[in-house]
């Protein structure tokens, strides 16, 4: 039952972490540019993790006072206080704080922006707040129309609207009753060094999720892809080579994951299951991308189809407790099959692979590596479901060698261990074996 819970949670990922406001997919032929559309937002594994805070003080009268950077500053630090115009339907009752953002525009803390929120001691107990933002920089916030920030409610994140592929933020209470002690740290980090600042405290301060990344889904090979380009340095632009990241994973994954990117560069190359493509970004708010597949260029990232599978021993899958090696494995194909018993996909397709199993022709073997899951849960696996699969697991060092770019993953071997295909899912599989059965 827990791995089909947590297989709900997994597939619950691909909405929580993705705002899709347009859906059009266009498919990659070989060696044939396509132009992709950049119209849905995202955030990476390694803002889903985040605990960035985002420290509120409240007002002294209309008095806002300068940007305090919590690790890097000192008792000793001037604080420097600048007059603001507040919200006509708010005059009291007001906490402030800043948002990083790239720009210059904000001269009294250049490369952040200023923004305004209701009491947040009261949000948890009245379940609504508003948040005005000070988009324009001119610390006036009676020409801003305010946000609705709500308590436990999940919604689109808050834009900040430089122009039309700027950061969003999604601003949320900080959970002070799962990080307890991380708030007595930082409450008395800030309290050392906020000078005369009125500091709200950790427990009423926002925990700030950075939305600085759109994608697109385009088919190649029958699969649906996503690539993904982050704006790194939160200048509003997506171009900054060097400095910004592509990521290229599965439309099943449920993050863009650090270790599926590179640094932008004027070419981006990009590796994906024994193939290479070529990424142009011609502009900064991402309405001329380009991508095409290339011939395989050799790569850390992914193993290449057409080369020699990896050597490798693995643990087997039952009593008594040995290793067999990879190369032992005699058969005119070879599928190589890497999975969680907790992932999502793998779970979708599991019945397929069941029944794949059961008819596999005699020219055709199965070996089922398991990559982090439990040895008792492996070990018992052929006898639940009924099946006769060649189980094994799949070590660290062991994925290392096969360079894992999604979970779960494929690869088939010809006779000489040859790789033929990389990444097929169930469906691709069954009718790969349909096509090269050996007839009786």
């Amino acid at each position: 039952m827990k791995i089909f819970q947590n297989a709900i949670k997994s597939i619950a990922l691909l909405t929580c972490f993705y705002f899709h406001e347009g859906r059009s997919q266009v498919e990659l032929v070989d060696k044939q540019p396509i132009q992709l559309d950049f119209k849905n937002r995202g955030i990476d594994a390694e803002q889903q993790q985040s605990m960035a805070l985002s420290p509120l003080f409240y007002l002294n009268g209309n008095q806002i006072a300068s940007f305090l950077d919590i690790s890097s500053a000192l008792s000793t630090d001037s604080i420097y206080y600048h007059s603001i115009v507040l919200p006509s339907s708010h005059k009291t009752d007001l906490a402030y704080g800043y948002i990083y953002e790239n720009h210059l525009q904000n001269k009294f803390s250049p490369n952040h922006t200023l923004f305004l929120v209701g009491n947040p001691t009261k949000l948890k107990s009245t379940k609504i707040s508003l948040i005005w933002i000070d988009r324009n920089h001119d610390f006036d916030f009676q020409n801003e129309i305010p946000d609705t920030l709500i308590y436990g409610a999940t919604k689109k994140p808050i834009f900040m609207g430089s122009n039309s592929k700027s950061l969003a933020i999604d601003f949320k209470l900080f959970p002070f009753n799962e990080f307890r002690q991380f708030a007595a740290m930082s409450d008395e980090a800030i309290q050392m060094s906020q000078g005369n600042r009125n500091y709200a405290g950790t427990r009423y301060s926002f925990r700030e999720t950075r939305w600085n990344l759109w994608f697109s889904d385009f088919v190649f090979e029958g699969d649906t892809l996503r690539l993904g380009v982050k704006d790194v340095n939160c200048n509003g632009l997506y171009n900054d080579l060097g400095i910004d990241k592509v990521y290229l994973m599965s439309a099943n994954s449920t993050e863009f994951q650090g270790n599926n990117s590179v640094s932008l560069n004027k070419e981006t190359i990009l590796f994906w299951m024994g193939n290479s493509f070529s990424l142009s970004v011609l502009d900064g708010l991402l309405k001329k991308v380009f991508i095409k597949k290339i011939a395989a260029v050799k790569n850390d990232a992914s193993l290449s189809v057409g080369k020699k599978f990896p050597r490798f021993r693995y643990c087997v899958a039952e009593k008594p407790v040995h290793k067999n090696q990879i190369r032992k494995i005699k058969s005119q194909f070879l599928i190589v099959y890497v999975w969680s018993a907790e992932n999502a996909v793998f779970i979708q397709d599991s019945a397929l692979l069941h029944k794949i199993q059961r008819t596999l022709p005699s020219n055709f073997k199965l070996l089922m590596l398991n990559h982090g899951g439990s040895g008792k849960y492996v070990y018992r696996y052929n006898r639940r479901y009924d099946v006769n699969f060649l189980q094994g697991f799949c070590s660290p060092k062991v994925a290392k060698k096969l360079k894992l770019q999604s979970m779960p993953q494929s690869f088939v071997l010809d006779k000489r261990q040859k790789i033929v295909k990389i990444g097929m899912n169930a469906h691709q599989i069954q009718r790969f074996i349909a096509k090269n059965t050996l007839s009786n």
